[in-house]
């Protein structure tokens, strides 16, 4: 069984102009040391921008080459090798999957948005289903080329990536889950009781209602006493 490479961030910049390259412009592949270098230094569609020189680029068209993942082919009379990739035929990619691996090569970890507009650049991906069901087959593959980044439960903004890098690198992009922002404690509700219901209420002491009858009759007399002043 074929195993996926690891590939550093030039490696990676490098095969992805290749399979990129097949898909959008076939009538132009292989590709040429020169060619090779400027879609690895172009401005759009490239995340990071790279400044890569020519004898970095064929470095690393040597490097893949002699893993098995490049061949340089010479056309009848030339001198001039032309650069293909072997790697998707390797691990048995069909036209959709090889577009969405290009553009992890390319830009990195990716939403399912941005993946599905910029991968149809090179191959029809006609809905987020579509995608979906190209995520799905790279990450079930016996050896996973891609995975979720964002935790399961979120639908909005999800992001994957791809996993022919250093797992270190991905395991920093994975999101963590969010906190819970609302607390599961409440206030218990107050419990009467029967008894506490059904019980009169507290009589007042005997001193105490010593203390209101004498006002009481405090206010009588005084009451009396405005009557009897009218009436003279």
């Amino acid at each position: 069984m074929f195993e996926p490479p690891l590939l550093n961030a030039a490696e990676q910049r490098v095969m992805g102009v290749l399979i990129e390259k097949s898909l959008a412009t076939p009538q132009y592949y292989p590709l040429t040391l020169n060619q090779v270098v400027t879609a690895c230094n172009q401005k759009s569609n490239r995340d990071p921008v790279m400044s890569l020189m020519e004898d970095e680029v064929e470095g690393v068209l040597n490097t893949l080459a002699n893993r098995g993942l490049a061949t340089q082919v010479f056309a009848s009379g030339s001198r001039a090798g032309k650069y293909r990739q072997e790697l998707t035929g390797m691990l048995e990619l069909n036209g959709q999957e090889m577009a969405v691996l290009a553009e992890f090569l390319l830009r990195g970890a990716q939403t399912v948005g941005e993946l599905r507009t910029r991968a149809s650049r090179m191959k029809s991906i006609p809905d987020m289903a579509a995608l979906n069901e190209v995520l799905q087959g790279l990450a079930g593959k016996d050896q996973p080329l891609a995975r979720r980044l964002t935790p399961p439960g979120i639908q909005r903004g999800v992001r994957w990536g791809h996993l022919l890098q250093d797992a270190a690198l991905l395991d920093a992009m994975v999101e963590k889950a969010p906190e819970s922002t609302t607390s599961a404690t409440s206030t218990p509700a107050t419990s009467i009781s029967a008894t506490s219901i059904s019980s009169p209420p507290p009589q007042p002491s005997s001193d105490r209602l010593s203390q209101l009858e004498e006002k009481l009759d405090a206010l009588e007399k005084r009451i009396a006493q405005l009557e009897n002043s009218q009436r003279l």
